[in-house]
């Protein structure tokens, strides 16, 4: 049962391992309310580099990404990596002994993430000032769906709702085709990481200059359309609404994805001047790079250069398995690869030597988890993946009893009042 000594012994371990450690945010500690991905993310980001990151649940209400599991097993894959690092505890903020005990984790935090309606925290009695004035230092991190100010801000934000707001989901698409959203909550993770830089940021100033906390405003959907901003600035220049090309380039060519004869499929990107030459080279068609259709890249992006393009590389990639493909691409230096299922990444040699994933063992179940390790590597201190999200509650009584200082018979109390 969460709770009981296992867990307590194993985050006891955890935590002074980590405190040993030489990871760079080992001093930091997140208090993290936020549900399903997008401040969750955030926090896992800062986790993988040694903060403290206490999980916060309703204990009636469960994070709902622990909702995302294998119906076979249980077993739940969101939870288990967007929560790794995370000691979780229990908390009904609704409650007065509940916001109390809140208060105190606030007072002994450097950061608090959410992404809750803007107002939720609000209306439990945690405004911005009400935060500052318990910890003046604190840098209170803000995910919601349209941003804190705003006609739109009292909307309901969901990562499917801010990719289509951000333009994303409308470029998505084929040509005459209906839009795609991503099949990840893409608004979501790039929001996250987005929060995880602004943290780092503040906490970066308050250590510099010793000013005190502030408030991180980020929505769902402007960091996305921040990555479409030249299509934005096109279309502000040119008054042409820019529409989906599939997966082509509007402005670059040639840029799409090829079948084999043996129905796989590689990706090619040859819009720089050298890697068009030697894709020429290798097809055959060396004519091509002195061709006033193909010479430059703006003479390739026409619509008709581009389907010839198109038609000829299609014609030599179907020629091939893409194990012929592959091999004859880095023979000749040409930039295409395989378009990889997960089956392909699971079983790919670079992967493995690479060390792209990373086993886990989830205490849990005692199950090896095999997930993506952290995908930034520094040389002097690295991140680690020290375990995946625990079981609801897991860390109350080390957070309770060892940070804020309740006895064993005090957290029963609050136990058997539903306040944790």
């Amino acid at each position: 049962m969460p709770g009981n000594k296992m867990w307590s012994d194993f985050i006891r371990q955890q935590r002074a391992q980590r405190e040993k450690s030489s990871l760079p945010l080992k001093d930091i500690r997140v208090i993290d309310v936020g549900i399903l991905v997008a401040a969750p993310f955030a926090a896992a980001l800062l986790g993988d580099f040694g903060a403290e990151v206490i999980k916060v649940e309703n204990p009636n209400m469960p994070d709902a990404a622990r909702g995302w599991s294998l119906p076979e097993d249980g077993i739940q894959p969101w939870w288990l990596v967007i929560d790794r690092n995370k000691l979780p505890v229990t908390l009904n903020l609704r409650t007065t002994q509940g916001a109390e005990i809140f208060a105190q984790l606030v007072k002994k935090a450097d950061v608090l993430v959410e992404n809750f309606r803007p107002g939720t925290l609000d209306r439990l009695g945690f405004t911005t000032a009400k935060l500052l004035e318990l910890n003046s230092q604190l840098i209170i991190g803000r995910i919601s769906g349209y941003g804190q100010t705003g006609p739109y801000a009292h909307r309901p934000g969901f990562g499917t709702l801010a990719e289509a707001f951000s333009g994303f989901t409308y470029l998505n698409a084929q040509p005459g085709g209906a839009p795609l959203s991503p099949p990840l909550p893409l608004a979501d993770l790039v929001a996250g990481i987005h929060l995880a830089f602004a943290v780092m940021v503040a906490l970066r100033n308050v250590e510099r200059w010793g000013r005190k906390g502030r408030e991180i405003d980020v929505s769902l959907y402007e960091p996305l359309l921040g990555f479409l901003g030249p299509v934005f600035l096109e279309y502000w220049l040119t008054g042409k609404v820019p529409q989906p090309f599939g997966s082509e380039l509007s402005y670059a060519a040639p840029r799409n994805n090829y079948q084999t004869k043996d129905g796989r499929w590689v990706a090619l990107s040859a819009t720089a001047q050298a890697p068009f030459e030697r894709l020429m080279d290798a097809i055959g068609k060396p004519e091509y790079k002195t061709d006033p259709r193909f010479k430059t890249n703006e003479a390739r992006a026409k619509e008709e250069n581009r389907r010839e393009l198109n038609r000829v590389i299609s014609e030599w990639f179907s020629k091939m398995t893409l194990q012929e493909a592959l091999t004859v691409c880095d023979k000749s230096d040409v930039t295409a690869g395989i378009i990889a299922s997960m089956q392909d990444i699971a079983e790919d040699h670079h992967v493995r030597e690479r060390k792209t994933m990373t086993d886990i063992q989830d205490p849990a179940t005692g199950k090896i988890l095999r997930m993506p390790d952290i995908p930034i590597r520094i040389s002097v201190s690295p991140g680690v993946i020290r375990f995946p999200g625990l079981p609801m509650g897991a860390a109350n009584d080390v957070i309770y009893q060892d940070l804020l200082g309740y006895s064993p018979e005090q957290l029963e109390g609050l136990r058997s009042k539903k306040v944790i």
